[in-house]
């Protein structure tokens, strides 16, 4: 993901992981690159699954729910699609934000012997930054349309739930 544009999941907490980071980077001075590798590919893999399940429930990493859309005269907007599947109309407000981006084709995982990251590619990337940080942004991509500044919705980061299974990836690692 290095050439493409890119969101991590981050979610704060570095200085809970300070002294096990230290703690594993004496560690992994003496395991092989390849050894070190697949825990961080492990944790990717759970990582993008537990976020594209927060993602579909339009729920933040600390369980509350997102910001709902922004209501227009007193009701959600009711613009009408067309359903393939079922081949009905159906409104916009029946519909969760996001419905897409819990996908493999936009939320992409990569991991080296360093790191594990979890994050959007391309135009979702931009998208999903607007509303990770509450951004002004165009509301569609005419950029004659009008701006808005949309509410805060945490997409991506790490939970309670997230950290313990971190740990115990690390910790099957390096049990013996």
């Amino acid at each position: 993901m290095s050439d493409r544009e890119s969101m991590s999941a981050g979610g704060g907490g570095a200085g809970e992981f300070s002294l096990l980071v230290d703690a594993l980077d004496d560690l992994a001075a003496r395991i092989d690159a390849p050894a070190r590798k697949a825990p961080g590919r492990a944790i990717a893999t759970d990582l993008r699954t537990a976020n594209a399940r927060r993602i579909r429930a339009n729920a933040q990493p600390d369980g509350e729910a997102m910001t709902p859309r922004k209501k227009q005269g007193g009701h959600l907007r009711s613009r009408r699609l067309r359903d393939p599947a079922s081949r009905a109309k159906r409104s916009v407000r029946t519909q969760r934000m996001f419905a897409r981006a819990g996908q493999p084709r936009y939320l992409r995982k990569e991991s080296t012997t360093g790191d594990a990251q979890v994050g959007f590619v391309g135009a979702m990337a931009r998208i999903m930054r607007v509303h990770q940080y509450g951004l002004r942004d165009t509301v569609t991509r005419d950029p004659a349309s009008p701006a808005v500044t949309y509410p805060e919705r945490v997409v991506l980061g790490i939970d309670h739930d997230d950290r313990a299974r971190i740990l115990d990836r690390l910790t099957e690692q390096v049990a013996p």
